[in-house]
């Protein structure tokens, strides 16, 4: 029953945690700009990162 326990507050500090950065960031965006280009402010590694992690997703999907 402890364990249970732990899990669901840890679930909920998660929870919490993810909701607490969605506020915090809605807050900086001023436009659909802002959201769609990331203010046009990502640098190199971000961008590079993220268009990684989309190629290999396309590779595993297709398995």
């Amino acid at each position: 029953m402890a364990e249970r326990i732990e899990i669901s507050v840890i679930f909920l500090v998660y929870m919490l945690l993810m909701m607490g950065i969605g506020v915090y960031y809605y807050r900086r965006t001023r436009n659909m700009s802002d959201y769609f280009l990331g203010n046009r402010k990502l640098g190199a590694w971000v961008t590079s990162m993220s268009a990684e992690a989309s190629d290999m997703s396309g590779w595993m999907l297709m398995g």
